[in-house]
């Protein structure tokens, strides 16, 4: 067990959690406003070009992007990773685990819907290392203690993934998170082949060797006006370079 501490800008509200509450969705859903608004007071004590507020849509739209963004007087919508834990084993993916920011591809796919409508997502990044090191098979992983904000749009994120280096993809060993497989050679009705031919538009690595398509959510998708959307648990996270400039701005770093 430890505590998140609130004597520091950059730390969430004082809480006592454990490492796997740093994994439970639930646990973070039901605290999802007060890192949202504790980030807003963050914004407010650093020195950076970006205003931020709770984005009012969303006292009548959950699914709504959490954040309204001022940026050279121009109001943007935006969205906080608040991240707690490490991936120590981020060298997997050829990224060193002290920067290593996963984002949900379940995320990816949405953001990129509002994309394709012309609406270019502000990310930041709020980091605060609570785990610091990792045993796992008589090898220890370490990360040192830091917090940091950083800045990015999802344009840049969206170049990185659709490019002939993109990042690498963190499958998630909780069966719980397991997705769903299609197979597009079977007796599939119009919908679910749309969703397969889809998610292979945003993610052709989600193709198989067996010619089945994976999934990126734990129950598939659900389709609202016309539109699907992945619904369920993440199965999945891109892994991401912090460090990277050519994506990432740091805003604030304390190590």
């Amino acid at each position: 067990m430890f505590t998140l501490y609130k004597n520091d800008p950059l730390d969430p509200p004082k809480r006592v959690v454990s490492f796997n509450d740093l994994d439970n969705k639930a646990f973070w859903c039901q605290l999802g406003e007060d890192k949202e608004r504790a980030f807003v007071k963050v914004m407010s004590k650093i020195n950076s070009p970006y205003q931020v507020k709770i984005h009012p849509e969303k006292k009548i739209n959950p699914y709504h992007p959490d954040l309204l963004v001022n940026f050279n007087s121009d109001n943007l919508i935006g969205e906080v990773k608040v991240k707690n834990s490490p991936l120590f084993i981020a060298n997997k993916y050829k990224v060193n685990p002290q920067y290593a920011l996963t984002m949900d591809l379940k995320d990816s796919f949405n953001y990129n819907k509002l994309l394709m409508l012309g609406i270019d997502v502000i990310i930041f990044a709020w980091i605060r290392w609570e785990a610091h090191e990792m045993q796992l098979t008589n090898k220890t992983y370490k990360v040192a203690p830091m917090r940091g904000v950083w800045v990015t749009r999802f344009s840049k994120i969206r170049a990185k993934e659709t490019s002939n280096n993109p990042p690498g993809i963190h499958w998630y060993y909780e069966r719980y998170r397991h997705p769903p497989e299609y197979n597009p050679g079977g007796d599939m009705n119009e919908e679910t082949s749309k969703w397969c031919n889809e998610l292979l538009k945003f993610e052709p690595r989600l193709k198989k060797t067996n010619g089945r398509v994976s999934g990126i959510t734990s129950t598939g998708f659900f389709t609202k006006c016309g539109t699907t959307y992945p619904t369920g648990h993440s199965s999945a996270s891109y892994v991401f370079d912090l460090s990277d400039s050519n994506i990432f701005t740091e805003l604030y770093l304390h190590i």
